[in-house]
């Protein structure tokens, strides 16, 4: 009887399933919406039609999938005119859903389809809840009956444990140690609502709000002195279930702890980080990659002192797990015994919990600028942070059309001006050992659009007398070396943004003569792009592929004067780089002179 019905309603239900299907995979494209309006023209004109296209569209897909069902009722058996005009037009909305993932939309299929996949296993469920529900009786009346109780039955329970939050509690991601000023940041989650605390040397920190323990939230930031870690050498984190937190009473549930070893940053025998970048969700990658390096310095008995992460770790910040994706592969690669230092990418800003962030990683104020020392004061950094650089023109560094009016770098920028002059004026940065700055997009650099280009000069003037022993960078998923003295090659034709002209290729590396378009800033200090993904400085990567990375470990030697800087991938090999900016052959290290 099924069978016959679903043979005399073939029509009807393909067409309520084609239009379902390509609504909510257009829904689940609006990642790349601003991408689609892109091409209409939006960064030039940005006329409601113009810049609200997909949404437009969204809304004629969801009318073409009532559509549907209001035909499958009324026509479903009788007419096949209503079916053949609904499926015509899904097709048609089809083939713009090809023709939006082949422009562009492929690279984000990994963002895409599990966004996809779940709207669609919801509409699944509740299909299966209506039918079971509702389905008519039959010669196996029991069969129905207890398959509807049963259903019904999961539905309540499902129900309660909702309402009443029943859920088991545990760490769902373990510590990260970040470094800000001259504190750590430990940085863990739970699964419930916890009171959380940091214990060392029998003295507990707690996650605290004017005084108070913080209880509802699933991320917990606990600030711990760096002289009392660094001495202990190992932490407990302890958690406690907050079931309820009422204005006059309450009720506490589990507790649960975790031991950790934790190295603090000694550099009597020298100094070893390994810096990564632009992640982009490439978590096996990463890690494997840091551990190449890793392995290379036990070889000589030494293990890394400290992991620097320059942004865009996942492509945006839309949900929990991709404000945690930091975290995941921090812990993978430290295991939470030695610490971290973090700069917020462009791509971090982009998504609904982007304005979160700053409770999943090292943060100042709510800012992710700020400085740190390690090593009891010996080591000196600074994070600095550009925000976006998408603009177009030179004298345009906010109204980037993608953030619709919500970015407002520029006061930002400036605060961060007046914060590298503050640490000018104070002296700070004088004798240290070691001075590293990190930034996610590069200061030594000037892209073809010009962006930011007067605070890249004054942030390089200030630097140029902080003298930082190398700034690290990522954003242009290249491995660019920014050398100090370097022969850079330009064209010779000088330009109203720079008198030397426009940056010109390494022939070997990319054809001769080749012009790149942006330009180098006037620096006196040694600085590089640290990472991409992929296994070689070239070659292409899809983003599907999540295994292949290349981050630079950088070894300090006090006693010679100079660090060494190699570039390693996630297969154990050196990457052989080039620096496109000037001519020469391929280099596996880089030997530079601290200053």
């Amino acid at each position: 009887m099924l069978i016959e019905k679903l043979k005399k309603h073939w029509l009807a239900i393909l067409s309520v399933a084609l239009s379902l299907v390509v609504a909510l995979f257009w829904l689940a494209l609006r990642v790349n919406w601003s991408g689609i309006s892109k091409n209409f023209g939006a960064d030039k004109n940005r006329s409601f039609f113009i810049m609200e296209t997909p949404l437009i569209f969204c809304i004629l897909m969801f009318l073409a999938v009532i559509y549907a069902l209001v035909a499958f009722f009324v026509w479903s058996g009788k007419r096949k005119a209503p079916f053949i005009v609904s499926l015509s037009l899904s097709g048609v909305f089809f083939i713009l859903e090809l023709v939006v993932v082949i422009m562009g939309a492929k690279d984000y299929l990994p963002f895409i389809l599990p966004t996809f996949g779940l709207s669609l296993l919801i509409c699944l469920c509740l299909l299966a809840f209506g039918l079971l529900l509702f389905f008519p009786n039959t010669a196996k009346t029991k069969l129905v009956t207890a398959l509807k109780w049963t259903t019904l039955s999961v539905a309540v329970f499902g129900t309660v444990l909702v309402a009443f939050d029943v859920k088991a509690n545990y760490f769902t991601y373990n510590p990260v140690v970040y470094a800000v000023e001259d504190e750590y940041q430990i940085v863990f989650s739970t699964n419930d609502e916890s009171i959380v605390w940091v214990e060392i040397d029998g003295e507990k920190y707690y996650d605290l709000y004017a005084g108070s323990m913080k209880s509802k939230d699933l991320v917990h930031k606990v600030t711990v002195p760096q002289e009392k870690l660094d001495k202990a050498g190992k932490y407990t984190v302890g958690a406690q279930t907050m079931i309820y937190r009422g204005p006059f009473g309450g009720y506490k549930g589990k507790t649960f702890t975790q031991d950790y070893n934790f190295r603090a940053v000694d550099i009597s025998d020298g100094f070893d980080y390994y810096t990564i970048t632009d992640v982009h969700g490439s978590r096996k990658g990463a890690v494997n990659a840091a551990a190449a390096f890793e392995a290379e310095l036990k070889k000589n008995n030494r293990t890394t002192d400290l992991l620097v992460v320059l942004g865009d770790s996942y492509s945006m910040i839309d949900s929990e797990y991709d404000a945690q994706f930091t975290n995941l592969f921090a812990h993978d690669i430290t295991k939470g015994e030695y610490p971290v230092v973090y700069a917020r990418g462009n791509h971090e800003i982009k998504g609904k919990y982007a304005e979160d962030l700053y409770k999943y990683v090292g943060s100042k104020n709510q800012n992710f600028y700020y400085d740190f020392t390690l090593a009891g004061g010996k080591v000196y950094g600074i994070t600095l942070d550009l925000g976006e650089d998408h603009t177009e023109g030179a004298n345009d560094d906010d109204g980037w059309w993608e953030y619709y009016g919500t970015d407002v770098f520029s006061q930002y920028r400036n605060d961060q001006t007046k914060f590298l002059q503050q640490i000018v004026d104070s002296g700070k940065y004088l004798n240290r050992d070691y001075t590293l700055v990190c930034c996610h997009i590069p200061i030594q650099f000037v892209n073809n659009r010009h962006n930011n280009m007067q605070v890249k000069a004054d942030w390089t003037s200030l630097l140029n007398t902080i003298q930082p022993d190398l700034c690290v960078y990522g954003h242009q998923h290249d491995l660019y070396p920014f050398l100090d003295g370097q022969d850079t090659q330009y064209d010779g034709k000088p330009t109203k943004y720079c008198e030397q002209g426009k940056l010109v290729y390494n022939s070997q590396f990319k054809g001769k003569n080749t012009t790149y378009g942006g330009y180098l800033t006037d620096f006196y200090f040694n600085g590089f792009v640290c990472g991409r993904r992929g296994s070689t400085q070239t070659d292409t990567v899809g983003a599907f592929n999540k295994s292949q990375h290349i981050g630079l470990g950088t070894s300090v030697d006090f006693n010679s004067n100079k660090q060494t800087s190699v570039y390693w991938n996630s297969k154990g090999e050196k990457v052989a780089v080039f620096n496109p900016f000037v001519e020469g052959e391929a280099q596996t290290a880089f030997v530079t002179e601290l200053k």
